[in-house]
């Protein structure tokens, strides 16, 4: 794994000295350093432990015990005619015990080792789930910063429009031909456009400063839209073959299941408390002196045997217990079921989404020729005396909200498939390269 990672941050690093840093190599730096990837990564690694973990219990236990006493002290013992007599104790007691415990049957243990292996597929099911939602807010974060620049420069070009229609209609003004009204009304626009600039310059650093979380380092040049923006119909363009690849390949409802299965291990576990057990004990002990009895003695021995528990009552820990893991079961049943709904929900509403962004794309690419002829035609009527200096200055202001609207759209449509991905728990490589493959232009900052 290190290996690999020190591969792909030299691939990123080449490529990024190369050109602007796009969304697939986002994608992989983050792979390689972002914290929010990396602390889903170690948290998956802790979860497959588990299993080392549970199926210790079924295991052979072996154990060493071993001690080396030093005994001073007295002992009375009568004589034959029954006069005491006391007696100095002063010697050594040292030995060591090797035992083996192999459990024969314990229901709690077995349970116990078919929970950890649920326990395990949950921290994958897991790490799929942030894995492909970090992927998602990358894309987000990427996007954001896209259009935070995006509007920076629709926000100067409209601040130097106004300029120059402010400095248009005090010449006309001076000429006679203008009012201070036209005048005034151009430099409101004007700074209008100056504050919402500082405030979008504001957003640009503020994108950056987020995405930098993820990617664990500032982002300097990154790749923004090309001009063509093609967009394909879904596969499959049915809502309902979704909903159902949803319902099987979520890693948020896998991981509810896998929650729920755990639950019923965890009934089980609890039941098996009024079950016994039986071990298969082995020993060998070598003991030098070890009582009192044993002075001077060397004794060696082994043992072999089963020991049998069995629970009679236990406070009525067990009863309570169980109907605890029976209610804590339910509630994970609902959970499943709830998260099943809003996984739906999201699949229903990410799925029209895309459709629906399709069309409001090529209504706003329609509504900013548009606009762009308005802009033209309230210049011609104002030269014609049909038009006023506050159409012309609505037309301006009408390009530049519908080039923005126009490419948050087209981000919009972007993020809304990768979503639509990860809700079926499709969202991978291939994904991130589709949305990528509408990146070019270099972007400095």
């Amino acid at each position: 794994m290190p290996d690999a990672r020190l591969l792909i941050a030299v691939l990123v690093c080449a490529a990024s000295s190369a050109q602007a840093l796009d969304l697939r190599e986002a994608w992989n730096l983050m792979q390689f350093q972002g914290p929010t990837y990396l602390s889903a990564g170690h948290e998956r690694d802790a979860a497959l432990e588990n299993r080392a973990i549970g199926h210790s219990g079924v295991l052979p236990k072996i154990g060493i015990t071993a001690f080396d006493n030093h005994i001073n002290g007295t002992q009375q013992q009568p004589d034959f005619y029954g006069n005491s007599h006391t007696n100095d104790l002063n010697y050594n007691s040292r030995g060591a015990t090797l035992q083996l415990r192999q459990t024969l049957f314990n229901k709690q243990k077995m349970a116990e080792y078919r929970q950890v292996e649920y326990q395990a597929d949950y921290g994958v099911a897991v790490f799929d789930g942030k894995a492909q939602d970090a992927a998602v807010k990358l894309a987000g974060r990427y996007f954001d910063v896209l259009l935070a620049h995006e509007t920076v420069e629709l926000s100067m070009a409209k601040l130097k429009s106004f300029n120059e229609q402010v400095a248009s209609t005090q010449r006309r003004k001076d000429l006679g031909d203008g009012t201070i009204t036209d005048v005034d009304e151009a430099a409101a626009r004007r700074d209008l456009a100056q504050a919402e600039l500082i405030e979008a310059e504001d957003s640009v650093t503020v994108a950056r400063r987020l995405l930098q979380e993820y990617l664990g380092q500032p982002p300097e040049d990154i790749a923004t839209l090309q001009d063509t923006f093609p967009t394909p119909p879904l596969q499959p363009d049915n809502l309902q073959e979704w909903i159902i690849r949803a319902g099987t390949d979520s890693p948020s409802i896998r991981a509810r299941r896998l929650n729920v299965n755990t639950a019923d291990e965890e009934v089980a576990k609890a039941k098996a408390g009024h079950w016994p057990t039986l071990d298969l004990v082995l020993g060998y002990t070598a003991a030098d002196s070890e009582t009192l009895s044993t002075q001077n003695q060397r004794n060696r021995y082994t043992s072999a045997g089963l020991e049998l528990n069995i629970p009679l009552y236990s406070g009525g820990y067990v009863s309570a217990r169980a109907r605890q893991s029976v209610a804590t079961r339910d509630q994970a049943e609902e959970d499943l079921n709830a998260t099943r709904e809003e996984i739906i929900s999201s699949t229903t509403r990410e799925f029209h989404g895309v459709q629906s962004g399709e069309a409001r794309i090529h209504a706003l690419e329609k509504a900013v020729k548009s606009s762009e002829r308005s802009l033209d035609s309230s210049k011609k009527g104002f030269l014609a005396g049909s038009s006023t200096n506050v159409d012309i200055l609505n037309a301006q202001e009408q390009i530049y909200t519908a080039r923005r609207d126009l490419f948050e759209a087209k981000l919009r449509y972007l993020l809304t498939k990768l979503r639509l991905a990860a809700n079926v728990g499709a969202l991978g490589d291939d994904d991130i390269a589709s949305a990528n493959a509408y990146l070019g232009p270099k972007l400095a900052f």
